[in-house]
């Protein structure tokens, strides 16, 4: 894994509590929104989601070439804080159907197929190149 990470740079002891969160993928000066989330434990969550990520790099639709490459950038950033569970979920579920996130299918927080999220990741990246 050669890509790099920004883990919550500009609010991390934000992130250590209950909100919403969204992990951006950038490459070339463009950036598009890869995922919403929310949690109890933001910061743990994207934690977790990193380990998903090394362990199998479809998880957001990197293939074992895009993985390595040192030009992709992720972003993960705290939307807002929220302590209740009830609004957290109902403000991911509109920002997810309003953003449109690369890796998910817009039922719920529910990720795409997994060809799907390569697929999506896979032309972002090709018209990045241009």
């Amino acid at each position: 894994m050669n890509i790099k990470i920004e883990f919550f740079n500009e609010n991390f002891i934000q992130a250590i509590g209950a909100g919403i969160y969204e992990i951006i993928v950038c490459k070339n000066n463009k950036c598009e929104v890869l995922y919403i989330g929310e949690s109890v434990f933001v910061l743990v969550r994207c934690a977790t989601h990193l380990y998903k990520l090394k362990k199998n790099p479809a998880y957001f639709g990197f293939t074992k070439d895009t993985i390595n490459d040192s030009d992709i950038k992720l972003i993960f950033n705290l939307i807002e804080n929220d302590d209740s569970k009830k609004a957290r979920i109902k403000k991911e579920i509109e920002l997810i159907k309003e953003i449109k996130p690369l890796t998910q299918s817009g039922i719920r927080d529910y990720h795409k197929d997994i060809e799907e999220r390569i697929i999506a990741l896979t032309n972002f990246i090709d018209d990045s190149n241009y």
